[in-house]
């Protein structure tokens, strides 16, 4: 059964009911995505820093949450549960009047999101990699003649152009609008005399940190920047919190190599459609 509105919730599959977030106790949400912060880290975060743009779907067997679904500005889904009619009817679940553009799914159910999503605009497979700050590795000097600094709102148009050269598939279209500039996230990028070459952008919280975009421009690739500026990002993350993450391509080796060299390892898996 499909809803074609967000507030037509609740209603019932097999054994369970898909709920909105308003209708449970919040602190039976806060202690299921907690179990796992790593895995729920955009659902913690949502909620926690920017809740007016996070919708949930709730997943409850017998009063107990069996998958979730968020919402993000209207437009991105997540969806987590590792019962494949959970997934399926969490996806079902999401209004029919919002412009979704992105959807993903946990790697074992796949095949679910490509039959649901037949005809994407683009697919990958992502892996979300984790690093504790006991794995962390030493900073260490930048042996070229580089200019490093924060990144503000005014940098944004730049920030946009350098995204579009490194990654024209994924990020061709990002606009500078397309960026957040709070106290929660933090740019950082390197300079050749005026030019931005190499950033990365870190978002931060106490219970893990992300560092959501790295990018080199192509021309300045294979220096060792992305690396450095990494591992510059991953060192002021762990001043507030004790784990950080990082998304990679499955089959983008020489990042998974960069981020391996300071300390990650991949957690999960996620497949991720373009509408």
């Amino acid at each position: 059964m499909v809803h074609n509105t967000y507030f037509c919730l609740s209603f019932f599959f097999a054994m369970f009911e898909i709920v909105k977030l308003e209708d449970i106790d919040i602190q039976k949400f806060w202690d299921y995505v907690l179990k796992d912060i790593p895995g729920y880290f955009f659902f913690i975060l949502d909620q926690k820093q920017y809740p007016e743009s996070s919708q949930f779907l709730i997943a409850l067997e017998e009063e107990n949450i069996v998958g979730i679904c968020l919402i993000w500005k209207k437009s991105i889904v997540h969806v987590r549960s590792h019962d494949e009619e959970i997934v399926k009817a969490l996806y079902d679940a999401v209004p029919k009047d919002l412009t979704i553009t992105q959807i993903n799914f946990p790697i074992q159910h796949k095949e679910l999101l490509h039959s649901l999503v037949p005809k994407p605009k683009h697919k990958i497979s992502i892996h979300r990699m984790l690093l504790k700050k006991e794995n962390m590795i030493p900073r260490f000097q930048l042996d070229k003649p580089f200019t490093q600094r924060a990144l503000t709102k005014e940098d944004a148009e730049e920030i946009a152009r350098l995204c579009a050269k490194a990654e024209p598939v994924f990020w061709g279209k990002m606009k500078a609008e397309n960026f957040v500039f709070d106290e929660n996230q933090i740019y950082t990028g390197l300079l050749d005399g005026k030019k931005l070459i190499s950033f990365t952008l870190a978002w931060i919280d106490e219970a893990a940190a992300i560092i959501s975009t790295a990018a080199t421009l192509p021309e300045y690739q294979n220096q060792g920047l992305a690396t450095y500026l990494v591992n510059e990002s991953i060192h002021r993350m762990m001043e507030n919190t004790e784990i950080a993450i990082i998304h990679v391509v499955t089959d983008n080796a020489p990042a998974i190599k960069v981020y391996s060299k300071v300390g990650y390892e991949v957690y999960a898996t996620y497949e991720m459609v373009g509408i």
